[in-house]
């Protein structure tokens, strides 16, 4: 009898309906998906009218229940899986008393060792239309077009970047730069946003301009501002400068013009195993006269010894690279070439004293 009524309780409840899965919550098509991870089950799904993710968590204490993640409403909709077999799914969808039926059809089935929820398999008709819109401006005289994404509100995304005008082999290589994360089959861009995906059920944010702050005949400097949720502990947020030879069509690395009194170098030189950081004596000269507002502030930047280097006229800026938990002590300081002079090299000094002299570019 006791038999008996387990192997009744295991035909009755429903199969885990890992995979990905097309059909209707009421009248309206959607898609879903969902998966197990050693932390409990989890899903998502979106309407193909409107393309918006909409996250589903496990429900404590039942069996097939799932409630849809949403801060603002903590009465916020709800599934009951009621049955799922290779092909099938049904399901009901409530939500203050009023209930409509799911009916899914399984579209692609869990495969050990993929990420169902996080593939192009399930999100591929979120990307249909996402297009850029161009507009027009301008910077120390010189014209560029300003490009952003548009993708009509279904994604906590983002971006901002632009091109250069002119159709030389060295502009062409800095627009290939500077378009990077809207190129790639998905986007860069969205390979953040789908990353998270692979151990829960909420996607992830992107949310980064790039914008010239100056441009000379020589080079250019571009501020990139980047907040952003990739997967991990936190959420990623910086402010940084790049900096471009626009004769070479190349990125270039301003630490390259301090000389060994300034830069301590550790790796292959020339690799990106190389480490760059900044030695006490140019530290200390950066920070010469500043007294932090906040007394925890000071040690953390006294003794931090990664710095991002941005280039403008006359100057050059430097910002502690600080860790999520010290990001509120962050600044920038501006370090004139003139005081800079000890620590350049011969190259780097007549860099920026050409750069110094050559005035507005009109």
């Amino acid at each position: 009898m006791l038999m008996a009524l387990i192997a009744f309780a295991v035909a009755a409840a429903p199969a885990a309906p890992m995979g990905i899965w097309e059909g209707t919550v009421g009248d309206l098509p959607v898609r879903a998906c969902f998966a197990q991870r050693e932390l409990g089950s989890f899903g998502s799904y979106y309407y193909l009218s409107r393309l918006r993710l909409i996250a589903l968590e496990a429900e404590e204490g039942t069996r097939g229940g799932f409630r849809e993640i949403d801060a603002r409403d903590s009465n916020a909709p709800r599934w009951l899986i009621e049955g799922a077999d290779a092909g099938r799914l049904t399901a009901r969808w409530t939500h203050r008393g009023r209930s409509l039926p799911v009916r899914l059809r399984r579209i692609a089935a869990a495969t050990a060792g993929q990420d169902q929820c996080g593939s192009m398999a399930y999100h591929r008709p979120r990307l249909a239309g996402v297009r850029t819109v161009s507009t027009r401006a301008s910077v120390d005289g010189v014209a560029y077009t300003r490009i952003a994404l548009e993708h009509g509100g279904r994604f906590d995304a983002s971006l901002q970047t632009f091109a250069l005008e002119g159709a030389s082999p060295a502009a062409a290589r800095i627009n290939a730069i500077l378009s990077r994360d809207l190129r790639g089959d998905p986007p860069e861009w969205f390979d953040c946003m789908r990353a998270p995906l692979e151990q829960g059920p909420n996607e992830g944010s992107f949310h980064d301009s790039l914008e010239p702050a100056m441009i000379s005949r020589r080079w250019m400097s571009v501020i990139d501002r980047f907040d952003g949720y990739c997967g991990g502990t936190h959420p990623d947020e910086a402010r940084t400068y790049r900096t471009f030879d626009l004769a070479g069509g190349r990125e270039v690395d301003p630490y390259d013009w301090l000389n060994p009194t300034a830069v301590e170098r550790q790796g292959p030189a020339g690799t990106q195993e190389e480490i760059k950081t900044l030695r006490p004596a140019l530290r200390d000269s950066i920070l010469a006269g500043w007294h932090a507002a906040v007394a925890e502030c000071d040690e953390v930047l006294r003794t931090q010894e990664f710095w991002n280097i941005g280039l403008i006229r006359g100057a050059l800026i430097f910002s502690p690279d600080l860790p999520h938990v010290a990001q509120a002590c962050g600044e920038e300081f501006t370090m004139p070439f003139a005081r800079l002079r000890p620590f350049l090299t011969e190259a780097g000094a007549a860099e920026l004293l050409a750069l110094a002299a050559e005035g507005r570019r009109r």
